[in-house]
């Protein structure tokens, strides 16, 4: 009998649960929302109030402690609402679900949102709904800025980016691949509480490669992409007015050669008067001593031939 009755138990504890269910999706049901800096953010309590019992309800949008927006009849708002909301919300929307606005969302903003709805029985308010929003907060960081500072060894490279939320992470792409050593700073703006992120690089380059700059804040990001190509030295060339002094030379260089072996050839080449060829002087003198001699010997000789016959007759 114990045993039919724990068995008896067990079958109704599924049923309990399922009755409970929608009891507590009803208190606690929720969403979640992504909105970016200085938009607007609305948020639905999913309730409907029936316009013949307005007067005995009261709704709060709240997040954490602070009191957004508020319906309580025969009371000021503005006495409930905390000073950082006021004239940022718009008045709850009675005539669809509840619904409030928050105007130019700012990184506090950021948190979970509870519609409360109650309603006022036997002279007591009690909790008839609740509902939470989640909203999270979004600004864009502004592409990524690199620049390049040459060193005697190695390149610096720095990226940087700014006024964005949530918490950014930095990577360094080389070609495609994932670089480990480098430097990163992250500061976060006090005020509104936007961060800035800092990155730098070195690198010795040897070739050419393609270098990208990967910002990610939550589920977005932002990149930049640079081509680093390596100064080839280039080829050595002339002045203009150089070129001009170099032809400026050769061409009276040529012009001297031409001039000089002009005149030579004038001295050398000469043509003598009645085309004879004019022997020098000294040649010539030489001949003549060298024929006076010729001369004079075979006179000489017929002088002695003569005188012998002479001898010879007598």
């Amino acid at each position: 009998m114990g045993m039919e009755l724990g068995m008896a138990q067990t079958r109704l504890l599924p049923l309990k649960l399922l009755l409970l269910f929608p009891a507590l999706a009803c208190l606690s049901s929720g969403e979640t929302q992504v909105a970016r800096v200085n938009e607007p953010a609305t948020f639905s309590c999913d309730y409907n109030i029936p316009k013949k019992e307005m007067t005995n309800y009261r709704v709060y949008w709240q997040n954490a402690e602070r009191v957004v927006q508020a319906y309580v009849p025969g009371k000021k708002i503005e006495e409930l609402i905390d000073p950082s909301y006021v004239n940022r919300t718009t008045a709850i929307d009675l005539s669809n679900n509840l619904s409030v606005t928050i105007l130019s969302l700012q990184v506090p903003d950021e948190g979970t949102y509870e519609c409360i709805v109650q309603k006022l029985v036997g002279g007591q308010y009690k909790r008839v709904h609740k509902l939470d929003v989640k909203l999270s907060i979004r600004a864009d960081f502004s592409d990524p800025n690199i620049l390049m500072h040459e060193g005697e060894l190695s390149q610096r490279i720095t990226c940087s980016s700014s006024k964005g939320y949530p918490q950014p992470k930095l990577f360094w792409l080389k070609d495609g691949k994932e670089l480990a050593s480098f430097n990163t700073t992250i500061f976060q703006d006090p005020t509104t509480r936007l961060y800035s992120i800092d990155s730098e690089l070195c690198v010795n380059q040897t070739n050419n490669f393609s270098l990208t700059c990967l910002i990610t804040y939550g589920d977005f990001q932002v990149s930049t992409n640079v081509t680093l190509k390596r100064d080839v030295p280039p080829e050595p060339t002339l002045q203009p007015s150089i070129i001009a002094s170099i032809v400026i030379s050769i061409c009276f260089f040529f012009i001297a050669l031409i001039l000089y072996l002009k005149r030579h050839h004038c001295q050398f080449c000469k043509q003598p008067e009645a085309g004879l060829y004019s022997v020098p002087q000294g040649l010539a003198v030489a001949a003549t001593e060298e024929e006076a001699n010729d001369l004079v010997f075979p006179l000489a000789n017929v002088e002695r031939a003569t005188t012998s016959g002479k001898a010879a007759s007598v």
